[in-house]
């Protein structure tokens, strides 16, 4: 059985990631979210063997472990409190400084570079997660535009790989990281 190793998993920062571990017997359990996702939870979640260490009969006895389940194992994967990371992760989210989900993004009243368009998507999708019934029409009325234009906007952020129609692609993360990054070095 691969019970969880006793300690409380806390959240650390990695670069622009908070990350969750935990240990179940040779099983490292690892989600990581993003700090300035339009999103409160994981976004990648990894399980690999960990064996290692100067300590031989621990090494042995984690292998027996490994050995026994043939890989990873379904019961590993029940155990997994994926409800408790995701809360872990809005709380640890909500204490980070830098995290602001209230605060709109600075969406430009005319989108000409990709990063316009990224923050365009990153506001739509942020007003969804905060509960704007319409953000469309809402966004609209906010730059002073019409509903065609800003599907004219969403469509253009689709063929340019930055919106799938629900949230941001990786292109797009990558871009509203850097300007995350860009407005912290202001």
């Amino acid at each position: 059985m691969n019970t969880p190793t006793p300690h409380t998993p806390e959240w650390r920062r990695d670069g622009s990631e908070i990350v969750w571990t935990q240990f179940y017997g040779p099983w490292l359990v690892e989600a990581r979210c993003p700090v300035h996702a339009p999103f409160n939870g994981p976004s990648e979640l990894s399980i690999k063997l960990n064996v290692g260490g100067p300590d031989k009969a621990e090494i042995m006895r984690l292998m027996d472990q490994a050995l026994e389940t043939d890989g990873i194992p379904a019961s590993l994967l029940r155990q997994i409190p994926l409800a408790e990371i995701k809360a872990g992760a809005r709380a640890t989210l909500a204490k980070q400084e830098d995290r602001a989900m209230n605060e709109p993004y600075p969406v430009p009243a005319r989108c000409r570079t990709e990063e316009d368009y990224t923050l365009l998507v990153a506001e739509l999708a942020r007003m969804r997660a905060t509960g704007t019934t319409a953000p469309q029409g809402e966004l609209a009325g906010r730059l002073g535009i019409g509903k065609a234009t800003m599907s004219e906007r969403i469509k253009r952020s689709k063929e340019l790989g930055l919106w799938d129609g629900q949230r941001l692609t990786e292109k797009a993360s990558v871009i509203l990281t850097q300007w995350h990054q860009d407005q912290e070095g202001n």
